[in-house]
């Protein structure tokens, strides 16, 4: 531990503070640190100290109740002295939201110490808990009030780096469509368990047809050249020498004769410190790059927080991490109205400056240009009209509403984030009329874009999703002008291939037809496909399940559940599911977690007829796969505090049996698996039976074996039959 001083002069005197503690953390692990306050001038009756987290931090929440628990805080003065303290979110320092107040009802003394230690180990606690993301400075704010007739002081702003844990999952990324016997890039990274950059020792072999081992650097990722020279679609499989349980498979690689179209990926929506999130703006981008293996990316802090320093700085950051066929950005700004002002949108510019317009300038001291101000969506629409911008819809803390819209900015909706999956956002749009391009990113506050996790779930629910751009060329113009025209679709985070035609039309194109095309779709995921859906505006109108399709089955049980609490942000959607399954009739072999987000959640108790667990969704889906000793004469019961439920399972057939409920909607699905797993990839057609006049989007949702998802952006039919 190291001990670190910092001296403040007030009006009334000289306050000394030192912060005892390691000056670099673990991710996720238990540390303990103290703060101690000294002024040389006596403190009134009623004073206030404040320790304060900045709004993204998961950091441990205080505790005295048991000294033998984790994050367990011990405050001590002089002998005899009353202390009071509570601990709180409060919006008085945005982004400092998360404070541990210290009351001194008594006052203290010239010269008397007031002394926080968290995670005291004196009586068993075994620390407090670290945040589970890395930032190379995560701040603690130490602030004072003398009185309630003056004003908060920052005494001090001592800050820790955070780090990496051990290794728990390589990640191998390749382009999504190569030229046959043309080298490209590989990029393999090593994650802890938290989604963190961590440091593997050790070979790691790729496996045929590159055939190559490979040695990571301490920073947890690596580039290297790669040539693949059969056409067709590679997976390219990888494990560690020294960590045997690490083995993975990259996204699918399309090799072909010739590349006309690439897929490009990224992630356009999240934020540093530079608004209410973590790490600095250039160590979010390189992030992106770097470790993510992003191509593209933009920096979207909330407007009401960005000063006119701060958006300088962004303008630079943007433009220094910009090249042209290696990793393009855009400029942006998140302009965040509250709801009934029009919610959330995102702003996109074309070149490396442009004038800054907030909502508000709720949280910017200097309010010299508060006049350029755009407090209403309607505002934010006349600016930008006919101007080269691009506008994104999203769910965020302040949901778009989308009673208002133009369709000449509003090309695109984001589907799902960290916040949520928010399908019902883009049902809703298509009732409308809307014609938006359809995209995923992560709303990260964690610093970490393209590769973002929740943690604890303080302030997020589930991993990022990335966005894929369907254009020539990696270029600022290419991949703007690929987003006006929607040439783009989501994802939960995977890297799925799709591609979806209605003759010449692709995702995102407008066509005009006496009759109806047949609409074809190629599908390769970064798992089995389990099912494919196809719509017609918010109407499905033809499903294919693979699953299905099988012949022989395994005795192995899915239960899958899903559901959001409300729409909306992370707050409002965030269901919690924590409950347990009984079996009668049958025996549990073993029990496997099945699409959790974070290690916060999963399986808590696995026994021979019982099973619980831990579980929070937000329009995502989570589960358990159970293997069992015979299906014959057995039945489940659910319990859980959205939906109960008692099921036979020995008629349970090739399609899964499906409770729902609604207000709001959530549902459970019962699947036995097939004895070999549906195909990786899929290419087939559909077709509208019912085609109706009128202007229509057809689009199509792929669900994978490991719940992910992936929408296409719509083809936009207008058809006139008669």
């Amino acid at each position: 531990m190291s001990v670190r001083t910092f001296d403040c002069v007030l009006a009334s005197g000289r306050v000394g503070v030192s912060y005892t503690g390691a000056s670099a953390v673990t991710a996720g692990s238990r540390e303990t640190f103290s703060v101690a306050v000294t002024a040389d001038f006596p403190l009134r009756p009623g004073a206030l100290l404040g320790l304060a987290r900045r709004w993204p931090s998961d950091w441990g929440i205080p505790q005295s109740n048991d000294p033998a628990a984790a994050d367990f805080v011990r405050i001590a003065a002089a002998p005899g002295r009353m202390l009071r303290w509570w601990f709180a979110r409060q919006h008085l320092w945005h982004p400092f939201d998360h404070v541990l107040f210290v009351s001194l009802p008594e006052g203290l003394a010239a010269g008397e110490q007031i002394a926080v230690t968290f995670g005291d180990r004196t009586l068993g606690c075994p620390g407090f808990t670290v945040q589970t993301f890395i930032e190379e400075a995560s701040p603690l704010s130490v602030r004072l009030l003398l009185g309630p007739d003056s004003s908060w002081s920052e005494l001090a702003h001592p800050a820790v780096e955070v780090v990496g844990a051990s290794p728990h999952r390589l990640v191998l990324t390749a382009p999504s469509r190569v030229v046959a016997g043309e080298s490209f890039d590989l990029h393999l990274r090593v994650e802890d368990e938290w989604g963190n950059p961590s440091a593997l020792g050790g070979i790691v072999h790729i496996g045929a047809p590159i055939g190559v081992d490979v040695t990571l650097p301490p920073c947890g990722w690596l580039r290297f050249p790669a040539t693949l020279s059969q056409p067709g679609v590679h997976r390219l499989a990888v494990r560690s020498d020294g960590m045997p349980s690490l083995v993975a498979s990259s996204n699918p690689i399309e090799v072909g004769a010739v590349l006309d179209v690439q897929l490009y990926w990224g992630d356009l929506h999240a934020q540093s410190s530079i608004g209410c999130g973590s790490r600095s703006i250039d160590a979010y981008y390189a992030h992106a790059r770097d470790f993510a293996a992003t191509d593209f990316g933009s920096h979207q802090a909330n407007c009401f927080l960005v000063s006119n320093a701060e958006w300088r700085e962004t303008q630079a950051a943007t433009a220094h991490a910009q090249e042209d066929g290696r990793f393009v950005t855009l400029l942006g700004v998140e302009w965040s109205g509250a709801s009934a002002q029009g919610g959330d949108h995102n702003l996109y510019f074309p070149g490396n400056e442009a004038a800054l317009h907030r909502c508000s300038h709720e949280f910017v001291s200097d309010k010299s240009d508060k006049a350029s101000d755009l407090p209403h969506i309607e505002d934010v629409y006349a600016r930008y009209r006919g101007t080269d911008t691009l506008v994104a819809v999203h769910v965020g803390g302040r949901t778009a509403d989308l009673r208002w819209h133009e369709p000449t900015l509003d090309r695109l909706l984001e589907v799902h984030s960290t916040h949520a999956t928010s399908e019902w956002f883009l049902l809703d749009a298509l009732k409308r009329g809307y014609r938006m391009g359809v995209v995923a990113g992560s709303d990260g506050v964690d610093g970490r874009p393209g590769a973002s996790h929740p943690g604890h779930m303080g302030v997020r629910n589930v991993r990022g999703g990335l966005t894929a751009v369907a254009t020539p060329e990696l270029t600022r113009g290419g991949l703007w002008s690929a987003l006006k025209s929607r040439h783009c679709y989501a994802t939960t985070g995977e890297r799925i291939m799709l591609t979806l035609k209605a003759g010449s039309a692709s995702m995102g194109d407008e066509i005009r037809v006496t009759q109806l095309p047949a609409f074809d779709l190629a599908v390769e995921g970064t798992a089995p496909i389990e099912a494919i859906d196809f719509f017609r505006g918010d109407l499905r109108v033809a499903s294919v399940d693979l699953m299905s399709a099988s012949t022989a089955w395994s005795d192995s049980l899915r239960i899958a559940w899903t559901g959001a609490a409300a729409p909306g942000n992370w707050q409002r959607a965030r269901m919690q599911w924590d409950g347990e399954l009984r079996i009668a009739g049958a025996r549990i072999l073993a029990a496997h977690p099945w699409a959790f987000d974070t290690p916060d959640e999963g399986l808590r108790a696995i026994g021979d007829v019982r099973v619980a667990w831990r579980s929070l969704t937000a329009g995502d889906w989570d589960g358990l796969v159970l293997d069992l000793d015979r299906f014959d004469g057995a039945e489940l019961t659910f319990v859980t505090a959205p939906m109960t439920l008692q099921s036979r399972i020995d008629d349970l057939a090739a399609h899964p049996r499906t409770f729902v409920d609604s207000a709001p909607t959530r549902r459970v699905e019962l699947r036995r698996l097939p004895a070999k797993s549906p195909p990786l990839g899929w290419r087939g057609r559909f077709d509208d039976p019912a085609p109706v006049d009128g202007v229509h989007a057809y689009w199509v949702r792929v669900r994978q074996a490991d719940g992910a998802h992936a929408w296409s952006t719509p083809i936009f039919v207008t058809l006139e039959s008669r």
